[in-house]
């Protein structure tokens, strides 16, 4: 620990506790000096922090006096109890489908790029592009042709921090009197962008998508064509067609990890197919969560509406830039062959666990490297027993959710042996 650090935790500890109160007055920093033998710049820069954080402040022809009163130390004590208690539970097998492989991403490299751009002091003092980095749109052009063969320019392209803000950005473009078709599976936080603009909504079975939407007249459709169906697996390539054969209807597509793919064929993305597909994508789960880029494909349509003067950047211009040189350097393309490589040796040896240990039926969720269990139990108890013997688990229409995404081998073995066991006892 430094010794400024040192100071500052002994003047802090003293003024909590109430050995020295509102008030009182402080050592001087020369007095400190001779007291704690260190140098003044030290004592200086304990002291300053010490202000900074509310402790203590100077006054003329006194000195440093104690500043915190006892209403303000509650107030302190109360905070740091609430985050306290508020800290996320940890857990000895972390099955929940919220992470991803942290060990394959090259977290030296990613650092290197940031550190390269937190040094560019021109790209440090000014703001970025409305619609995100050019070189970054340029980068990403090359990487859907590669991987999703679509055929677009970078003026066609908006950098976003993730699809919801970006789709609150298109919904601003769109016309108000447009139906909007939803497949009733699409996640809350779609529905909630296009309820929140006041569209009239639809909301179309999976099972006769196309069908309800030519019978319920819808403009606009938004479809997560990677997670389609209610076993949780990628639009066919039939409706894929149908779809986009249809005339005067709008496309919008959640193309979410359409590249990633390990257990079954790909795709071809809508956008491929069709110049009437306005096309979404992120990269919260092919990188990693908390590194926050989207992008949108506009078609030229909608290509003509857009005005990045009506809109501001959501998303770092540090991290475009970085990630637009990770991208040039091919370790994007290098990432996303690792991670096929991973996954589909994960998937396949937890799917070999779980028919040793527990026998039930499951479905493979590819999109979000997870299987979902079918199991007999009663699911607030099977959650308390998970709870209570450090096992999270995800829980959705009454299946069991286990993601491989993070797990090792050997933690995926010990988990799965104890959900057998929990599982017994229900």
């Amino acid at each position: 620990m430094k010794k400024y650090q040192v100071i500052y935790d002994l003047y802090k500890e003293s003024i909590l506790s109430g050995i020295l109160k509102y008030g009182d007055r402080v050592d001087s920093i020369r007095e400190c000096v001779k007291k704690m033998n260190v140098s003044k710049t030290t004592v200086e820069n304990a002291y300053n922090k010490l202000v900074l954080d509310g402790f203590i402040s100077s006054q003329e022809k006194v000195g440093y006096v104690v500043s915190m009163n006892p209403e303000r130390i509650i107030l302190h004590q109360e905070i740091l109890d609430y985050s306290s208690s508020h800290k996320e539970k940890s857990y000895d097998y972390d099955f929940r489908i919220q992470s991803v492989s942290f060990d394959s991403f090259e977290t030296t490299i990613w650092k290197r790029y940031m550190k390269g751009v937190l040094n560019d002091k021109r790209l440090m003092s000014s703001y970025g592009l409305a619609q995100g980095e050019y070189g970054l749109r340029q980068a990403l052009c090359k990487y859907v042709y590669q991987n999703r063969n679509i055929l677009c320019f970078p003026e066609q392209m908006v950098i976003g921090s993730n699809y919801q803000s970006l789709l609150y950005i298109f919904c601003g473009m769109l016309d108000k009197s447009k139906v909007i078709g939803l497949s009733t599976l699409v996640d809350d936080q779609a529905k909630q962008v296009f309820l929140s603009y006041g569209f009239h909504v639809e909301y179309l079975n999976p099972d006769s998508f196309v069908k309800d939407i030519q019978r319920l007249n819808v403009d606009v459709v938004y479809v997560n064509t990677t997670c389609f169906t209610s076993n949780r697996q990628s639009m066919s390539e039939r409706i894929r067609e149908e779809l986009v054969s249809l005339e005067n209807v709008l496309i919008l597509e959640d193309d979410y990890n359409g590249e990633l793919v390990y257990a079954s064929k790909i795709k071809t993305s809508l956008c491929s197919k069709s110049k009437n597909v306005i096309y979404f994508s992120s990269f919260s789960r092919l990188l990693l969560p908390s590194l926050r880029i989207g992008y949108m494909i506009l078609n030229e349509e909608y290509m003509r509406k857009y005005s990045a003067s009506y809109f501001g950047p959501t998303t770092s211009k540090i991290e475009q830039v970085a990630f637009t040189q990770y991208i040039v350097d091919g370790y994007l393309q290098k990432h996303l062959r690792k991670l096929v490589r991973e996954y589909k040796e994960k998937h396949l040896y937890l799917k070999k666990l779980l028919d040793t240990y527990i026998g039930c039926s499951y479905i493979l969720d590819e999109t979000y490297m997870a299987y979902w269990l079918n199991l007999d139990v009663d699911i607030s108890r099977f959650r308390d027993l998970c709870e209570s013997n450090r096992v999270a688990i995800s829980i959705l229409n009454g299946r069991i959710g286990l993601s491989f995404a993070s797990m090792s081998k050997e933690l995926m073995l010990d988990g799965v042996i104890r959900l057998a066991e929990i599982w017994k006892e229900c």
